[in-house]
């Protein structure tokens, strides 16, 4: 049985530890394709274009493949905060996607800038797919925080390809023009860090077309997602996954949403039980939207 538990750190980092027998171990004893990595895979020129390959043992076309997406409040963070989850999945006989992008600033990069950056390494991905052993569509995305929202972002409005089958996003805004749930977010954080996703000086205007259009929200095609979010969350108000929650029950889209108790921004404070039915959760979510399609 997989047990999967997770903190945050004090780094601000969530902390996934996966306990299992070596899937990885296993499959070489059979003498299968035997794991693969790759690290600062360049997919574009800028520096802060390279993402990490993990590749399991024994790996084919119908294996699970999860392309992570770090948070850092969009204009910091790097993959390697995110390598917990990147071993914890080729653990649980999963390849691993886990990209960089160009980080927002107060010039030239905005979320367009990300969705550019996200498209490319797909798009390397995919032409690297028959090399690789590896599936070439219907990937599940992980981000949390500013990554979730980027993850959730890109496969509701970006993923024009459909290479993105499902979404997990742990604590990622989703209703950027949200007057009310916004309100209820640390001050500094809404006014210092939404105008770098969009350029646009956050001016609680709910009719703002700025924040409309960086908003998962307001997506043409709207996909399967888990949406994990702490209640205590205070840096991003909980009441942004319960937002998405019901426009996708309202629209017939498969999805579970999965509030943490006690949990804040990164689930640290959830009781035990709940972090162990969110391990089986998310493990199976990832199975699920990895197969392919009845027809």
């Amino acid at each position: 049985m997989t047990v999967l538990t997770y903190q945050w750190a004090r780094t601000g980092k969530l902390v996934f530890f996966f306990i299992l027998l070596s899937w990885t171990a296993f499959a070489q004893q059979r003498n299968v394709l035997p794991a693969f990595t790759l690290e600062d895979v360049a997919y574009g020129n800028d520096p802060l274009q390279k993402m990490d390959v993990s590749l399991v043992a024994g790996r084919n076309a119908a294996t699970p493949l999860v392309v992570v997406v770090h948070g850092g409040g969009w204009m910091a963070g790097d993959k390697t905060d995110a390598d917990f989850m990147k071993k914890g999945l080729n653990s649980a006989g999963i390849n691993v996607v886990n990209i960089n992008y160009r980080l927002a600033n107060n010039t030239h990069i905005h979320y367009r800038e990300i969705m550019q950056d996200m498209d490319a390494a797909l798009r390397y991905v995919t032409q690297h797919a028959r090399k690789w052993k590896i599936r070439s569509k219907r990937f599940v995305f992980w981000g949390g925080s500013a990554g979730g929202h980027l993850a959730l972002l890109y496969a509701y409005g970006y993923d024009t390809r459909h290479v993105i089958s499902a979404v997990i996003s742990l604590g990622g805004p989703t209703k950027l023009n949200d007057v009310v749930s916004m309100a209820a977010a640390k001050k500094q954080d809404v006014e210092g860090l939404l105008p770098l996703i969009t350029g646009e000086a956050y001016d609680r205007d709910s009719t703002n077309a700025a924040y409309i259009a960086a908003s998962p929200f307001y997506g043409k095609t709207l996909k399967p997602a888990l949406l994990v979010h702490g209640v205590k969350d205070d840096i991003v108000p909980i009441s942004q996954s319960v937002l998405l929650s019901k426009l996708l029950s309202d629209r017939g889209i498969d999805h579970i949403f999965f509030p943490l108790p006690e949990g804040d921004h990164g689930g640290n404070g959830a009781p035990a039980a709940i972090r162990e039915e969110l391990n089986t959760t998310m493990l199976e979510w990832i199975r699920k939207y990895s197969r392919k399609r009845p027809g």
